[in-house]
């Protein structure tokens, strides 16, 4: 396939590639992480709420407990 390339160059376009297949990953894992990330609070609500916003979407969870470690 490369064999009119020099070793040097079939390196660099194999390191080139592979930059390139991780910048779009990258991109695409950080588009998830935003898609993802979300805000909590608990406020003086009187039920005692928690209220979770995620991707401009408002959530209100009655019954929760902290993760075990």
């Amino acid at each position: 396939m490369f064999g009119f390339l020099e070793p040097q160059h079939i390196l660099q376009a194999e390191i080139s590639r592979q930059e390139a297949r991780l910048k779009v990953e990258k991109e695409n894992l950080e588009k998830e992480k935003s898609v993802l990330m979300g805000t909590a609070s608990n406020q003086d609500n009187q039920d005692g709420a928690l209220e979770i916003t995620v991707s401009g979407e408002k959530y209100r969870c009655l019954r929760f407990s902290k993760a075990k470690k």
